[in-house]
């Protein structure tokens, strides 16, 4: 690109967020929107409040991508062709295999307001290499047109030289599903581990069909009565959640979906779900142990992924969400022995518990040990989480062998279950 061409570029993007950091001014914050639940979390603005809010950013993608002579770190060298950048070498967090800031998008997993290939989000996508996209309750019409969105998201990836994302799903069953109308069924209806298997062999199938290839299920939460999964998991009692979660999650692997076991260190004795406000969960770690880690520590030799508590624990610090605790992500690695990919809870939740920013959180995640983060549905908190854990990895706050065995269990999780 011309020098002239260049500074045109320059100039325009200085132009952009001169208005951006003016609009709040004229229109009014997105603070004030209603709250609404998306991807598992009631801490996002309603989708059409954050299309705008973000606006700026997607119009800038492209822009940007041309003005970095890049697509994702790939530049057009004509029709189909694609140069690739070199890795980053001589400062903390060199030797990633990739430049620092496509490293740092492939860990996060991020939802976005649309239901068609043409939402701003895709041209984002031309950016940033996300490890996993997140399709919500928001983003869904009819299976029809979930498989053509689906297929949007591993079109958009290939079209801009990058590994293709987990295309990923809350699909649990009853309220905690974002395609109504496809299985399984509720949790807490599936009445033996033979019914919880045949329910996850459906739903894998469907899921897998539609393009979907990672589902936000199941929940190994005891349904502990008056605690946030009475009626919403599987049941109150340890030998009947232990068995229904390792036969569905053996149905899912059978099926070739990513199964992601939640909440770990176990949720059933929170004072509110974690996805929904600040929660609390006051058991010791003995007690811990005897009941709520009891069905993690069954199904881990047969789960590829787990996703981490954003509830506080007594039993750990009390005050910090477990997602953001290494000794949390600890008992899950030396108790249950699992050795797969680790899930973040929604960080937007957590920043918002811990009293932090998504990009302080993420950066803490990724230290305590989590290997992908989730963000949804906020192109703002995105965009600012991983300019943070960016930051993180070239001051050497966040050391790069953390960053590469993250990296590590995510290919090896995409080889495993087909995904680009």
């Amino acid at each position: 690109m011309g020098v002239h061409l260049r500074r045109r570029t320059v100039a325009l993007v200085v132009l952009l967020a001169a208005l951006a950091a003016a609009i709040p001014l004229l229109t009014g914050s997105d603070d004030d929107a209603a709250p609404t639940t998306e991807g598992g979390s009631s801490f996002r603005a309603a989708p059409e409040v954050r299309e705008r809010g973000s606006s700026l950013i997607s119009a800038l993608a492209p822009l940007l991508a041309a003005g970095s002579g890049r697509a994702g770190q790939g530049s057009a060298t004509g029709a189909g062709s694609t140069t690739t950048a070199a890795p980053e070498r001589g400062a903390a967090g060199s030797n990633l295999g990739v430049p620092v800031d496509r490293a740092a998008a492939r860990l996060f997993v991020v939802g976005f307001p649309g239901t068609t290939p043409n939402a701003p989000f895709f041209a984002r996508m031309r950016v940033r290499e996300w490890g996993g996209v997140l399709l919500t309750r928001p983003n869904y019409v009819e299976p029809g047109q979930l498989r053509t969105l689906a297929a949007g998201v591993g079109a958009a990836a290939r079209a801009a030289g990058h590994d293709e994302p987990f295309v990923v799903a809350r699909q649990a069953g009853g309220e905690d599903s974002a395609f109504g109308n496809l299985p399984p069924d509720a949790q807490f209806d599936q009445l033996s581990p033979e019914d919880a298997a045949d329910q996850a062999r459906r739903s894998a199938a469907q899921l897998r069909a539609l393009g979907v290839t990672m589902t936000l299920a199941p929940d190994a939460d005891l349904g502990s009565i008056g605690g946030p999964w009475d009626g919403r998991g599987f049941a109150a009692d340890v030998p009947d959640v232990t068995a229904k979660t390792v036969a569905a999650v053996r149905a899912y692997r059978r099926g070739n979906v990513a199964a992601v076991v939640g909440h770990f260190p176990g949720e059933g004795a929170a004072s509110a779900d974690p996805a929904r406000t600040t929660a609390t969960v006051g058991l010791g770690l003995d007690e811990l142990r005897a009941a709520d880690m009891q069905p993690f520590l069954e199904v881990a030799p047969d789960a590829a992924v787990v996703q981490m508590s954003g509830a506080l624990y007594a039993a750990l610090d009390g005050v910090t969400p477990a997602t953001l605790l290494p000794q949390a992500v600890a008992l899950l690695r030396k108790e249950a022995r699992f050795d797969g990919v680790v899930l973040s809870a929604d960080l937007g939740a957590a920043a918002f518990a811990s009293g932090t920013t998504p990009g302080d959180a993420a950066v803490d995640a990724l230290r305590a040990g989590c290997d992908l983060l989730l963000l949804p549905g906020d192109a703002t908190d995105q965009e600012q989480a991983v300019r943070t854990v960016v930051r993180a990895i070239r001051s050497g706050a966040l050391p790069a062998a953390r960053v590469r065995e993250a990296l590590g269990r995510v290919a090896a999780l995409k080889r495993r279950y087909d995904v680009g």
